[in-house]
């Protein structure tokens, strides 16, 4: 098998195979013969600088949000803001409020910041940011699809609506705890008219469980895990990833059931007929 590498006009002819002097080989844009990549080389360097950009990450959190704990308001503020950035319609795809709880917690464990006061700021911003949402898909509607920057995640939308269809108001709950579904279903539960008492309820409610699910494991956890040798960090890292796995698990569920249904025997045939009923009545 050749490589193919391109050579100068004029340069001494190299070998087959041969990279030019000084030149050091690339195994991710490197390509045989018919175009194909390495991929087990890459996909292992692709899954390292993952793990390190996630775990520069929480350490700049963890720096940032202890530089902030000595001014109480500064830090509420800064909680109270990314509860309400995580449930903004679409916006929420891109707040990291996992990891800031979470560190929000060991923090809490060490003294550094009070439980009361930033559990309520939590609580009050992310039933603040689901409402605002939810008016938000209230008052446009279906229109809100069309307009940007809206109208860049359709599938999303999508998504959210057959989420909302299968659960009903108690998606508003669920979806709360669910990776790139949180940010979409409040909007959602609007745009398809909702009751607004209803939808109030379930919201002020989900958001207390919320709030506890994401700072008690930081605030329970931080001494125990330093005790054996680990760190918040540690765990917000791959807790990240896994959350991710999860995602996408829920995200691509239909085609993973798909693939593994003719290894099921007559039991994947009566699934993969199912799922397939599914798609064609939607």
């Amino acid at each position: 098998m050749l490589l193919n590498v391109s050579v100068r006009s004029g340069a001494p002819p190299q070998a087959a195979g041969a990279l030019p002097f000084g030149k050091s080989a690339d195994l991710c844009t490197l390509s045989d013969a018919d175009g194909s990549p390495f991929p087990s080389r890459c996909e292992t360097e692709a899954g390292r600088q993952s793990v390190e950009i996630f775990s520069q990450f929480s350490d700049w959190l963890d720096i940032f949000l202890t530089s902030i704990t000595d001014n109480f308001w500064l830090s509420m503020l800064f909680i109270f803001l990314v509860s309400i950035g995580e449930c903004v319609f679409i916006l929420g795809l891109f707040v990291p409020s996992t990891p800031v709880l979470l560190l929000t917690g060991s923090l809490m464990a060490v003294g550094r910041l009070p439980f009361w006061p930033i559990y309520l700021a939590a609580v009050v911003g992310a039933v603040i940011g689901d409402t605002m949402s939810y008016w938000l898909g209230r008052l446009l509607e279906h229109r809100i699809r069309e307009i940007w920057p809206f109208r860049n995640y359709k599938p999303q939308i999508a998504q959210g609506e057959l989420f909302f269809q299968h659960h009903g108001g108690k998606s508003v709950f669920i979806g709360r705890f669910i990776p790139g579904v949180k940010a979409i279903v409040p909007g959602v539960a609007g745009m398809l008219g909702m009751p607004w008492y209803r939808f109030f309820v379930i919201n002020v409610i989900s958001a207390f469980c919320w709030a506890a699910a994401h700072i008690l494991p930081g605030l329970l956890l931080s001494n125990w895990l330093k005790s054996i040798g680990l760190s918040i960090e540690f765990v917000i890292v791959w807790g990240t990833i896994g959350l991710v796995a999860l995602y996408l698990l829920f995200h691509f569920r239909k085609r993973i059931l798909l693939f593994f249904a003719p290894f099921l025997g007559s039991y994947g045939k009566t699934m993969e007929a199912r799922l397939r009923k599914g798609d064609a009545t939607h």
